[in-house]
């Protein structure tokens, strides 16, 4: 794992949006693994600067809430549409989304563990850090899981939005699995934001938990670890 310390978030997503351009410009249909939230978003828009680089990129969403519909403003679609796939032009055709609500689960998760399968490793996988060190929602747990799967929600993830505990069930979300993230050729781990300082003190252990999902990065021979914690 390389880690680059920096001084700020502009700085952060600046260098994030460089690495990407770079190998997008060395293979320009690649495969993009796109996280939300507040970690990527600058990069994202840094990427936009040089948007026509993007014309045959292909993204795939790395995550989506359960519970809460697609077209809601804090799901994960709803942010890709806005700060990713709209702005830099990726139509559908190149683009792979999937519904966690939908009335056929399994045939769905199915569906896109195919596609991850059948199109790795994937070129480039974007990771932001949660406070309990999760990365997408694979959450710490006695054990993790390979392959694209319905995830249960820890609670520190679920203070993101109070709707997401009121369905019918508790609130979960759908994410690439362990195996599809470890095998990508490059991973750019974002550790940025608030209340994650513990989180990422344990990774620099580099003591390998399930206790820490991302702590299974350091078994990955291309992470870059880019952090504006000083």
């Amino acid at each position: 794992m390389r880690i680059t310390r920096v001084a700020n978030y502009q700085a952060l997503s600046a260098l994030a949006a460089d690495i990407v351009i770079n190998e997008v410009k060395k293979k320009p249909d690649l495969l993009f693994c796109a996280a939300t939230g507040g970690s990527p978003t600058g990069m994202y828009a840094e990427m936009q600067k040089e948007k026509d680089v993007f014309n045959q990129m292909r993204v795939i969403k790395m995550d989506e809430w359960g519970i809460i519909p697609s077209n809601h403003p804090d799901s994960c679609e709803s942010y890709l549409q806005k700060h990713l796939l709209g702005p830099m032009n990726i139509p559908a055709e190149r683009y792979v989304s999937f519904d966690p609500n939908t009335a056929e689960p399994e045939t769905e998760i199915a569906r896109i563990e195919s596609y991850i399968q059948a199109n790795s490793p994937m070129d480039i996988c974007i990771l932001g850090l949660g406070k309990n060190g999760h990365i997408a929602f694979n959450e710490p747990a006695a054990y993790l899981q390979a392959g694209f799967h319905k995830a249960m929600l820890a609670e520190s993830t679920i203070q993101h939005d109070p709707s997401l505990s009121q369905g019918a069930e508790p609130a979960f979300g759908w994410c690439v699995g362990m195996q599809g993230i470890l095998q990508a050729k490059k991973i750019i781990f974002l550790v940025t934001g608030k209340g994650k300082e513990a989180a990422l003190q344990q990774i620099l252990t580099q003591q390998i938990s399930t206790d820490c999902p991302a702590s299974f990065l350091w078994l990955h021979p291309n992470v870059e670890l880019i952090t504006d914690y000083q």
